[in-house]
């Protein structure tokens, strides 16, 4: 197979799916896979095309401007670099042209495909209008109206044309198949593909450790924002040190927006918890990791708004890769997970939810470490991404009429 693979990211990408899936897994199955991707930061001087991966790499302009204008600046800049998807399209003859998470760019995309005679699929990671309409109705982001405006467009786009017109979608998890069903998208033209991990970073049962029941370390890995309500959990940990009281919280992460991250740190401040809540702020996923396996008790809250339930959770997994006790809330998927998995369960949304959850795992550290011991091969078997490429692989081969 050849692609063209559209993305969101800029250059170089680092989301897990993106290349551990597509500049990994599928190259190394013998698919050539060709980007097309705006520049990053650090990539404004770099040659295109590019090697990455062993993977060509074409690169679209970007400017350096900052603020409203430079978003707005980088936007237009975006739309023109897609139009080079026709260009490359005739140049290169692709058997698929895949996009994921743009809108003006799945329209170029769909008119080469059909001009060229390749398949046109598209890869929906998030509700990406459902978010920008609930974030502008709450007024969480600044320039609502606008965020509100490109909300109702990129809907449009996105259940109106490009959905409809394409060959194959691939979701991000079972509810979300759902979801976009519900909006008129035949479910035979879907495949759900979750979250994993690499099969390197998967650990043993034996890494389950006993819990520090004196001074728990509480943690929460990932981005940190108001729409998920990340900041409940120093009121979590308020309640957790009535019982625990060197109990103490870190968040390996930061804010999307520096108003996320204010959110926890004042509420921090508020119940005189600063001391024993810490932000590290984004950082290598290596370095994250290495704090993750010093944690005692590892947080999965998703505040339960629609455009959060069809999400597929990545920490939960490398939580229980890495064999770690988990408190998670009730959410499709997570659910799902911890049940087949064996490792907990599911608990309510909300403080006392969570607190009870904590103390309880904390109050019998023995079956804590059993439960955490069930998480590394259950991941090994389902979740890895040479597994979960093995479903994707099978999906493309149907769609180009390649299996026997």
């Amino acid at each position: 197979m050849k692609m063209l693979y559209i993305v969101e990211d800029r250059f170089p990408p680092f989301r897990a799916d993106v290349v551990e899936l597509f500049a990994k897994q599928m190259p190394d199955r013998g698919h050539q896979i060709d980007w097309l991707m705006q520049r990053g930061p650090d990539a404004l001087n770099l040659l295109s095309p590019t090697d990455w991966l062993g993977n060509i790499v074409y690169l679209t302009p970007r400017s350096k401007w900052q603020g409203l204008f430079g978003r707005i600046l980088n936007n237009l800049l975006g739309m023109r670099g897609d139009l080079m998807i026709l260009f490359l399209a005739f140049k290169n003859r692709y058997d698929v042209i895949q996009v994921r998470d743009k809108f003006f760019a799945s329209l170029i995309a769909w008119l080469a495909a059909r001009l060229t005679g390749a398949r046109f699929t598209y890869w929906m990671s998030y509700p990406f209008a459902e978010s920008k309409l609930y974030q502008a109705h709450n007024k969480l982001v600044p320039h609502h109206r606008l965020v509100w405006l490109k909300g109702q467009l990129i809907r449009n786009l996105l259940y109106k044309i490009i959905l409809p017109s394409a060959d194959h979608i691939f979701v991000q998890s079972d509810r979300m198949k759902e979801d976009v069903a519900q909006e008129g998208i035949s479910s035979a033209k879907m495949t759900a593909v979750p979250m994993g991990i690499r099969a390197d970073q998967v650990g043993k049962a034996e890494d389950a450790k006993a819990l520090n029941i004196h001074a728990p370390l509480l943690l929460h890995l990932g981005i940190i924002m108001q729409l998920r309500q990340s900041e409940m959990l120093v009121r979590v940990l308020q309640q957790v040190r009535l019982r625990y009281p060197d109990a103490r919280l870190l968040y390996v992460g930061d804010g999307q927006l520096p108003s996320d991250r204010q959110a926890v740190e004042e509420e921090a401040s508020r119940l005189e918890l600063s001391k024993a809540v810490t932000v590290t702020g984004f950082m290598p996923m290596e370095t994250a990791w290495e704090l993750v396996e010093q944690a005692d008790i590892c947080f999965s809250p998703f505040y339960p708004v629609p455009v959060l339930l069809s999400t597929s959770p990545t920490k939960l997994v490398e939580y229980m890769a890495m064999a770690k006790c988990i408190v998670a809330n009730e959410h499709p998927e997570q659910c799902q997970v911890m049940e087949s998995s064996g490792i907990g369960r599911c608990v309510p949304w909300g403080e006392q939810s969570f607190v009870d959850e904590v103390c309880k795992l904390l109050d019998d550290p023995e079956r804590a470490r059993m439960l955490a011991s069930r998480g590394p091969d259950w991941v090994r078997k389902y979740r890895t991404y040479d597994v979960i490429a093995d479903r994707v692989e099978s999906q493309y081969k149907k769609l180009l009429g390649l299996t026997k």
